[in-house]
């Protein structure tokens, strides 16, 4: 089952895909054209907009009729990623230089605001009744807000020596929570499934949001994130992590007070030794262990959310649910 779901969803990501050159125009001399498809084709796995039309199949819709909304789930998508790399100061992302490094600061920003638009655009155009349209307005703008929330909140943590392991939970259900169910709510929605499906979708993100950010915390120590190799990007930048907020609490007074003088310099003053010290403070204090159990902990959470759902549409969406967790874990 899991090949046969591997293949349909391989099929629609290619649907995914001719919709996005739709909905994007490509023009030769355009730089906002080019800029947007330089980062539009720097890879990705297309799976958020995929498992909107999955579900929307799953629950007896038209996946047709979903694709539009799953297009927009997909620039939303590269929308955060360009102005997240920018505010981040990430100079690679799947292993070639981000927008903002390519194109400059200006046209990073304006790429995002060019690909949100666009999104929205392509709700509008959803071939389906004015008030599934407009129920599929409310969702996207819903969870685009409480990520645009959560990632304030990153920012405002960042070297902050009062983060707590509560300020990363909020900051990364509404950061990571909503927006990675977003399709999968679309598709239930399009399927004219009953409110219940939708709030236990919501559910099932905020539980398995915050396992994905996570598990993407992890993995920034390691040379996989696809940031040309480079480990520790996110102790450069000061990311207030689950790990930071542990070690926060462990670590002895001397301890706290350089992690937090390394989170607060600049990127360009923070070097490997401080990378490389950092580290090892997770490991002592027990940080890793401790992030790797609680994603563990959420991921049982989340799939205990669709459990509880009735027969039918516990047996569609488990699938689904848990093709996304291996995936995107």
């Amino acid at each position: 089952m899991n090949h046969e779901l591997s293949e349909k969803l391989a099929t629609y990501a290619r649907q995914v895909e001719s919709g996005l050159r739709r909905a994007v125009p490509r023009t030769d001399g355009d730089l906002l054209s080019e800029a947007a498809w330089y980062h539009l084709e720097s890879g990705g796995k297309r799976l958020r907009p995929a498992l909107c039309l999955a579900t929307c199949a799953a629950l007896g819709g038209n996946p047709e009729e979903a694709l539009d909304f799953a297009v927009a789930v997909e620039l939303l998508h590269n929308m955060l990623l360009v102005h997240d790399d920018l505010e981040d100061r990430d100079r690679a992302r799947r292993d070639r230089p981000t927008v903002w490094v390519r194109y400059g600061e200006a046209n990073a920003i304006n790429v995002g605001d060019y690909l949100l638009g666009l999104a929205y655009r392509s709700i509008l155009r959803s071939p389906v009744s004015g008030d599934i349209r407009l129920a599929l307005l409310d969702a996207f703008t819903f969870a685009y807000v409480q990520t645009v929330v959560g990632q304030s909140l990153d920012i405002g943590g960042r070297a902050d020596p009062r983060f707590t392991l509560e300020r990363y939970e909020d900051m990364v259900t509404r950061k990571t929570g909503y927006y990675l169910v977003l399709g999968m709510v679309g598709g239930a929605v399009v399927a004219k499934s009953p409110p219940i499906i939708m709030e236990r979708l919501w559910q099932f993100g905020r539980f398995a949001g915050p396992a994905f950010q996570v598990r993407d915390d992890l993995l920034d120590l390691t040379v996989g994130k696809g940031r040309s190799g480079r480990i520790g990007c996110d102790i450069e930048e000061g990311k207030p992590s689950i790990l930071y907020a542990h070690a926060l609490q462990h670590a002895a007074p001397a301890e706290r007070e350089r992690l937090v003088a390394i989170m607060a310099a600049p990127r360009d003053q923070t070097g490997p030794e401080d990378v490389a010290w950092v580290i090892q403070l997770y490991r002592k204090t027990g940080a890793i262990e401790f992030a790797q159990k609680y994603a563990d902990e959420k991921i049982a959470r989340a799939q205990e959310i669709i459990s509880g759902l009735p027969l039918r549409e516990r047996e569609t969406l488990s699938r689904l649910t848990d093709f996304l967790i291996t995936r995107a874990t």
